[in-house]
């Protein structure tokens, strides 16, 4: 009976310690500028069981992005198996029936002050975060709202003529104090422990790469403490002024749904074995 009432958590809801998770993530990107470039809705399920994860992302989008990201090497649909006890990665293309097996890199080595050298053409950085009085429920969990703002200052280079602003608002309702958060929060920091291999449940940001030139600086205040926890919903908004008056560019959508603590079985985070392996 001690045990039961230990593991009764979270409005009379039965999970037991070391419970496994199980929640979709849904990604809505406007695509960039007036012509929308870019724009795409991605559906991840993502799968956390101890120390294996498993992530299933279908992407919706124009037959011409569709074609760019196969080139890209990015499927329409595709699963990420990330199994840290076997320090392996399995990456399968559902569309094309197949799966490639890699080894995990090592841990990052940590940069030392010498390395990481200041560029003297990066952008002055602004930054500012709030945690708000307010709460919601979403998915039954109490979550918190956090608002931030990071604005990346461009001059003439040798002035400080100021060439052109960027600005990034990003609002969320995060939460920590849930069933399942440990699990989260416990396999995060092992993968950072055992691997440089980014997270695969980073939230929106990773869309960013590659499309906003201040994705370093803006991945790195991600990581405030105000920040922490799991992002169950959010907006993130990026503005440019180029002298001519402030425009909104991009905006990117996150919602997560159907948060479960079911037990999840083996076979989740395994190959199918009637797929066919691309050996590199």
């Amino acid at each position: 009976m001690y045990v039961l009432l230990l593991a009764l958590v979270f409005a009379g809801a039965l999970c037991p310690a070391g419970a496994d998770i199980q929640y979709t993530e849904e990604i809505s990107n406007s695509g960039l500028g007036p012509k929308k470039v870019g724009a795409r809705k991605t559906t991840n399920s993502i799968y956390i069981k101890g120390t294996r994860q498993k992530v299933r992302s279908q992407i919706e989008t124009s037959k011409e992005l569709a074609q760019a990201l196969e080139k890209e090497g990015k499927p329409l649909n595709s699963s990420t198996i990330l199994r840290l006890d076997a320090a392996k990665l399995y990456k399968v293309d559902h569309l094309r029936q197949t799966y490639a097996q890699e080894v995990l890199p090592a841990p990052a080595a940590k940069t030392t002050a010498k390395a990481a050298a200041a560029n003297p053409n990066a952008p002055e950085i602004q930054f500012e975060v709030k945690a708000l009085p307010d709460t919601s429920r979403i998915e039954g969990v109490l979550c918190r709202r956090v608002a931030a703002q990071m604005k990346a200052r461009y001059y003439q280079p040798g002035t400080k003529t100021l060439r052109k602003e960027n600005r990034y608002l990003y609002q969320a309702w995060i939460a920590k104090d849930f069933p399942g958060y440990q699990e989260i929060e416990r396999f995060q920091q092992l993968q950072a422990q055992k691997t440089s291999f980014p997270p695969l449940i980073s939230g929106d940001l990773a869309q960013l790469q590659g499309i906003v030139e201040d994705y370093d600086q803006l991945a790195e205040k991600a990581a405030a403490k105000e920040l922490d926890g799991l992002v169950l919903e959010s907006v993130l908004k990026v503005f440019v002024n180029s002298g001519k008056g402030e425009e909104q560019i991009f905006q990117l959508g996150r919602k997560i749904r159907g948060l479960s603590y079911t037990a999840l079985p083996d076979s989740i985070f395994e190959v199918p074995k009637d797929l066919n392996q691309i050996k590199k």
